[in-house]
């Protein structure tokens, strides 16, 4: 069995190097964007794969190839195209264009799981959106992504990302970019109230460390941060915030390793890697109770209601105030994220190729 490997432009250069007898990497000649690559797949890379003579086609993001002539394995990602919070909170911002952006994919991705073979999704929480979605003949398959905390190693004389916090202050830190679905707006608003309960508890300050820049008319891949700002400024709570920008894998293990309490508030996941890094680098993790965080962390996480900023500001300080609780979850959170790992991905996957290809 020998594989194609289709990728954008800029960045064919990346993965030349795993060139082999059995794998090619090419580039597919588009940019633009989502709409822009789907034009091309339903055209160039139908003629691609006549001239290559292929038997299977795996798309790896979210859209399928209409009427492809080969059977077609789609992988799943993105949650937001079955979240009605994000509609909302895209009426709630009048993100007219953003909207109708989304609606269009959102159409495209549920005609996509229709029309494949198989269907692959990262946690069971999100094949069962699939599955609803899908037709009679919509096969749905699990296959959970892993963490290689290898990735974190640090290259010899690096720089820290932020120095350790000492005793006179707790850290929680959100790895993210910015973006709406993130939901760092309640997360926000529950500083104000866990500075006030950690201080009264603990005598100690708090801060929060972000993995992005939030700021007055910073966007960040089209989301606008400028809501985000001036609620930071209205909380007053600008001194208890450290923005690092994008961090390095390279990078991170120290950053964890300088936190005490890892918080996950999103309102929308499809798998929520940070959540799974956090855990496999020893950080207690308190998390918006979705059902695929639940299916992430299990036991060794603490919950909070999504949106629900009092009762997150209420189960931060407890466990701030609590090392031996946090200990306890760290070492849970280890055994947690050992059953997650890239080397299961990968054998679920090559199952599915071998008998999806020799269907066909």
């Amino acid at each position: 069995m020998s594989f194609v490997v289709i990728v954008p432009p800029e960045q064919a250069s990346d993965y030349q190097s795993a060139t082999g007898t059995r794998l090619r990497i090419e580039s597919a000649p588009v940019g633009g964007g989502a709409i822009a690559r789907w034009r091309w797949e339903q055209t160039g890379l139908r003629r691609l794969l006549h001239r290559e003579s292929i038997d299977l086609l795996i798309s790896l993001g979210n859209f399928a190839l209409r009427g492809s002539p080969v059977p077609q394995i789609l992988f799943n990602r993105n949650d937001l195209y079955f979240s009605p919070d994000f509609v909302r909170d895209l009426l709630v911002r009048r993100e007219w264009k953003m909207l109708a952006l989304h609606l269009i994919k959102s159409g495209m991705t549920r005609a996509s799981i229709r029309e494949v073979e198989i269907n692959i999704a990262p946690t069971n929480a999100f094949a069962a959106k699939i599955a609803r979605v899908g037709s009679r003949r919509c096969r749905v398959e699990v296959a959970p992504f892993g963490v290689d905390p290898q990735a974190f190693d640090e290259e010899p004389g690096q720089e820290p990302a932020i120095t350790p916090a000492g005793n006179e202050r707790f850290r929680l830190l959100y790895v993210s970019h910015y973006n709406y679905f993130r939901n760092f707006e309640t997360l926000l608003r529950a500083m104000p109230l866990i500075s006030e309960q950690v201080r009264r508890q603990t005598g100690r300050d708090i801060e929060l460390v972000l993995t992005t820049v939030i700021g007055e008319g910073i966007v960040h891949g089209g989301y606008d941060s400028s809501r985000a700002a001036r609620l930071i400024e209205q909380l007053g709570i600008r001194d208890s915030i450290v923005m690092l920008g994008q961090v390095p894998y390279r990078r991170m293990r120290p950053l964890y390793q300088s936190c005490d309490l890892f918080v996950s508030p999103s309102y929308s996941e499809s798998f929520g890697h940070p959540l799974l890094e956090a855990m496999s680098m020893g950080l207690p993790v308190l998390s918006a109770d979705l059902p695929v965080h639940r299916e992430i962390g299990a036991d060794a996480a603490a919950w909070f209601p999504v949106f629900d900023h009092v009762s997150l500001a209420r189960e931060a300080s407890q466990l701030l105030a609590d090392p031996l609780r946090r200990g306890q979850m760290a070492a849970a959170g280890l055994r947690r994220a050992m059953k997650f790992t890239w080397d299961q991905h990968v054998r679920i996957l090559i199952s599915l190729i071998d008998s999806t290809a020799g269907e066909g």
